[in-house]
């Protein structure tokens, strides 16, 4: 399905140029624009596979502990370091 998108003339030039830079034609580049930044801004990107699914381990540990909060508790470890910050 095609559809249109309406770009302002200083945006247009700039994809034509790029697309141009890039060998391609004006709508490959700015697909590949687009997945580039879907990639960048995407929730963990930049890790790899394994560290995806550790860190994915590690968000369901912390929903399920947060089911388990009792209202108004804190989490305050102050006296286990001395005046300077440092280990008591």
């Amino acid at each position: 399905m095609t559809q249109q998108v309406t770009i302002r003339d200083e945006d247009f030039e700039l994809a034509r140029d790029i697309a141009g830079r890039l060998g391609t034609s004006l709508d490959e580049a700015v697909a590949k624009a687009l997945h580039d930044l879907d990639r960048r801004i995407a929730p963990g990107s930049g890790l790899e596979r394994g560290q995806q699914v550790e860190l994915d381990a590690i968000r369901a540990l912390v929903a399920e502990a947060r089911q388990h909060i009792v209202p108004g508790a804190f989490n305050d470890h102050g006296w286990l370091y001395d005046w300077n910050g440092l280990p008591a």
